[in-house]
């Protein structure tokens, strides 16, 4: 596990943690996203999404955690010229119609900043997935996407922000998530 996903891991086990056992915090994790409505009340593909993640070996991450678009210059799904490949979790939400939408989650820790394209390059990697799922082996079939950063006061105010469906402030996060880390 590198330096960053060291640092960023207890926050993100946190994140995943609440997503897995509360439809409040699932429902919380997407609202004011534009898939809020149709996913309300979803249940998440724990064990579905472990299945496929871990088909053919488990990872060192968790199975939700460090999705890459690809680790060369050929992936479709970002930004000419940013090193912007993965989301840092994705978390797969089933409604009652049967639709699942990924939830692509990228964590900033405090006076981190952006990298260069990586905001906007999470919009189209999420598009880019919801296209091509049926192309990548460990990643769940899904119907709809949705992006959510979670970062504190500055990065939200950062108007490349705007390219995150639902922005989510540590300290918003601290008091709906028990076990979210002090930032």
């Amino acid at each position: 596990m590198n330096a960053y996903s060291g640092k960023a891991q207890p926050y993100l086990d946190a994140i995943a943690a609440a997503i897995f056992v509360s439809r409040e915090a699932r429902d919380w994790l997407i609202a004011g996203a534009s898939a809020a409505a149709t996913y309300r009340g979803a249940d998440v593909l724990i064990e579905e999404q472990r299945a496929v993640r871990w088909r053919g070996k488990a990872t060192r991450q968790p199975f939700w955690a460090n999705y890459h678009c690809g680790r060369d210059g050929a992936c479709a799904c970002r930004i000419e010229g940013s090193r912007s490949l993965e989301s840092d979790a994705i978390f797969f939400l089933r409604n009652a119609a049967g639709r699942v939408l990924a939830a692509h989650v990228e964590f900033k820790h405090p006076r981190e900043p952006f990298r260069p394209g990586q905001p906007e390059g999470y919009p189209l990697r999420a598009a880019c997935f919801a296209r091509t799922h049926a192309s990548r082996p460990t990643l769940n079939a899904h119907d709809d996407w949705t992006t959510i950063l979670f970062c504190d006061e500055a990065a939200r105010a950062d108007p490349r922000s705007a390219h995150f469906q639902r922005v989510i402030a540590h300290a918003e996060a601290a008091r709906t998530i028990p076990a979210y880390p002090d930032s």
